[in-house]
């Protein structure tokens, strides 16, 4: 189950990175649909129109034309209902067999036999195709492209990023890891128009991009090593500056053994970055969703570290979350090392914008400013963050 799903990961990986390969070799006045209306990816030139399907079969020894099946036949049924279309739709299915490579067509035999098959669902779209639909045009207009490995592909994609003028010391950590989330995030429009990008467009505002993203996609990277780096050091000048005020908000529902990991992380945050007597204003950590922020609490007192909650009696009063503990200089003690709370329950702006405010697996928080550093993070692990802010030396 492990390997399946490191596979189905790896294809929309691959998906991802032919979306941003055709956008980093389109031509002038070309429209790149992503999820397109044909297929994975619809190219638009002035001329006739190229759908795109990508298969990635890295798990498979050899290619075979029953793997192909499918996407031939749903190739088929939209020529079969738009052979008349003005510009043409020329078809072009991109696929990894570790066997093959370069580009072939496929033969009216081949055909015969793809429509011959005895899968029912297959024989579903079968019945959809226009019935006498000329087979030989068909053919004309098909194209079978055996890709490269996710990896090769990746390289690929990176050597095209510097063809087009990035700068080499951000292309690996910054560029592209930017441009695949954006790609990402176009995917998941809802609409045809809104998946559409002018690929001169994309890449213009990449140019813009100074800041490292670190999303779910990051681990996939062929680059997350020099993106981990670079996040780190960027991250270092502001971690060491005594008296930033940092706000923590998060949402442990796809942290893998958050309930597990959530008090080590604290406490090595707290004895990082809040153990001096210049550290006079504790982080404050709020929890997002249905979790038991009294029972962590709890943990952490148990843990040596306690808490301000913002509760006078039983009521939630944010002046009393946000003020400032005592601190004893020599020996060093603080009335409270961090700050915790659901974050439902601070409905009140913080007295002061905070200087830093991270949002972990969080889009958007009515705290976040444009005078307020944000750094936004999707993370399965914990010891994510700990790499990213110096609470650990190695990235595992």
């Amino acid at each position: 189950m492990v390997r399946t799903a490191e596979y189905s990961i790896k294809g929309y990986l691959y998906q991802f990175l032919r979306y941003l390969s055709e956008i980093l070799a389109a031509e002038a006045d070309t429209k790149i649909t992503i999820e397109g209306a044909i297929e994975d990816i619809d190219v638009a030139a002035a001329d006739f129109t190229t759908a795109v399907q990508c298969k990635y079969h890295e798990q498979t020894d050899k290619f075979t034309l029953g793997k192909i099946y499918k996407p031939i036949l749903l190739m088929l049924e939209h020529f079969s209902k738009n052979a008349s279309q003005t510009p043409r739709v020329y078809y072009r299915l991109f696929c990894h067999f570790p066997d093959e490579s370069g580009t072939r067509g496929l033969t009216k035999q081949e055909l015969n036999t793809v429509l011959g098959t005895g899968s029912e669902p297959l024989k579903a779209i079968i019945k959809r195709i226009v019935p006498n639909v000329d087979h030989d045009e068909f053919l004309t207009r098909l194209t079978i492209e055996f890709g490269q490995t996710v990896d090769a592909l990746q390289q690929t994609v990176l050597d095209e990023l510097r063809g087009k003028g990035f700068s080499t010391e951000d292309i690996e950590a910054i560029i592209y890891p930017n441009a695949i989330q954006r790609i990402v995030d176009l995917a998941t429009q809802s609409s045809v128009s809104d998946r559409t990008v002018d690929p001169s467009v994309f890449l213009d505002a990449l140019h813009d991009v100074r800041k490292v993203t670190f999303t779910r996609w990051t681990r996939e990277l062929a680059t997350r090593a020099q993106i981990f780096k670079r996040l780190r050091e960027d991250l270092k000048p502001s971690l060491r500056q005594n008296t930033r005020g940092r706000i923590f908000v998060l949402d442990p529902a796809a942290i893998e053994k958050f309930d597990d990991d959530i008090v080590r992380f604290i406490k090595k945050f707290v004895e990082r970055y809040c153990s001096k007597y210049l550290h006079s204003n504790p982080p404050l950590f709020m929890i997002v969703g249905d979790y038991d922020v009294n029972g962590l609490e709890v943990r952490l007192y148990d843990a040596g570290l306690r808490c301000a909650n913002g509760l006078v009696g039983a009521a939630f009063k944010a002046k009393e979350l946000f003020r400032r503990p005592m601190v004893k200089k020599s020996p060093f003690a603080i009335e409270f090392s961090l700050r915790l709370a659901a974050r439902d329950s601070v409905n009140e702006e913080p007295p002061k914008r905070p200087d830093e405010l991270f949002l972990v697996n969080i889009a958007d928080d009515p705290w976040a400013h444009p005078d307020v550093d944000v750094h936004r993070f999707e993370i399965e692990r914990l010891s994510d963050l700990e790499y990213t802010l110096q609470l650990r030396t190695t990235y595992a």
